[in-house]
């Protein structure tokens, strides 16, 4: 079965829409157990079955020239290489609400874009909250961008979730050192620290039983409120630039976004209104949307359909953009001579 996704010029539709989910997506929610509350559980706990879940749903990692375990530069990180691939890398930072997740949840999107995009992808073992807050994961996100500079022709950033915030700060950083970055890669990212905005609020009530799940809406509310709080707890911080990306200023000069969404997610406002502010800043973007899709479906490749197209999608753009970049460096060094 097809994906079926929505593809346009980056702008923000109305929230009128039946609250239709994709079958699989239905499937994956009648049969999923309870997690345990992040506000109310030890962290060890949440990792623990955070970590259960998602290396249930990945299947079974497909196979690339070669792993390899990394130092970058203080940042524990995995090196996986397509076969022929040694110039390019993208640097990827996982998501898990900068609470959870690692190298091991990371490896089946690591290894699936590796193959897709042609290129290395150097996952990151960021520092994790509350142990570990704001600025802990960027600055090791910006470290292994730095060391993966040193160490290769042409560098790209992304993630999935607080992965995608981290990626999308680390390209606005890049901009403001000077540095060319491919491209950046962002799935369901979390952009925008702001609680009460109109799309979020509507979602609480909206979504309350969506899917037959009873307290769908308010768990997810609640659940980013705890995430922000845990992540930065100082709430002067939060709209920061390299905090709440969508509040930066400016946005032009960042590296070509290529944005994944998912119709029935918390965070899909803010990555329309990123992509809405990319496009008019002159940034190249390209905004995709799965329709019936929920967050995380990215990694869910023994359950999801669209995860496989999901991933070819952004394979695909990831490649183009190494292979522009490389055109574009052709054509300086021509100059030059």
């Amino acid at each position: 079965m097809s994906a079926a996704f929505r593809r346009g010029t980056p702008a923000v539709r109305e929230e009128d829409t039946p609250l239709r989910p994709h079958e699989q997506v239905q499937a994956f929610l009648d049969s999923s157990g309870s997690s345990p509350d992040p506000w109310a559980a030890d962290i060890a706990a949440v990792r623990a079955d955070a970590r259960a879940k998602v290396l249930a749903v990945t299947g079974e990692p497909a196979p690339v020239a070669s792993v390899e375990s990394v130092d970058a530069d203080g940042v524990p990180a995995r090196l996986y290489l397509p076969t022929g691939a040694e110039q390019e890398v993208l640097v990827w930072a996982h998501g898990g609400g900068w609470i959870h997740g690692d190298l091991d949840t990371a490896e089946g999107i690591a290894r699936a874009l590796a193959n897709r995009a042609a290129c290395g992808v150097l996952s990151i073992d960021y520092r994790l909250a509350p142990e570990h807050p704001f600025p802990a994961g960027f600055d090791d996100t910006w470290t292994a961008v730095t060391w993966a500079r040193h160490n290769f022709g042409s560098v790209a950033v992304g993630g999935d979730s607080s992965g995608g915030n981290l990626a999308a700060a680390a390209a606005l950083k890049a901009r403001d050192e000077g540095v060319r970055l491919a491209a950046q890669l962002l799935v369901y990212p979390v952009l925008d620290s702001v609680e009460n905005t109109d799309y979020k609020v509507a979602f609480r009530r909206r979504y309350e039983t969506f899917a037959g799940q009873s307290g769908f809406g308010s768990n997810s509310y609640r659940r980013l409120q705890y995430i922000w709080a845990t992540y930065v707890p100082d709430p002067a911080q939060r709209k920061a630039s390299y905090v709440s990306p969508l509040h930066a200023e400016p946005v032009r000069g960042v590296a070509p976004a290529t944005i994944i969404t998912a119709e029935h997610d918390f965070l899909r406002r803010e990555a329309e209104d990123y992509a809405r502010r990319l496009e008019a800043a002159g940034v190249p973007v390209e905004l995709t949307e799965y329709a019936g899709q929920i967050h995380g479906f990215f990694e869910m490749f023994a359950v999801m359909t669209d995860a496989h197209h999901a991933v070819g999608k952004a394979g695909d753009a990831v490649r183009r953009a190494f292979q522009s970049t490389h055109t574009i460096e052709l054509k300086d060094f021509s100059c030059d001579r």
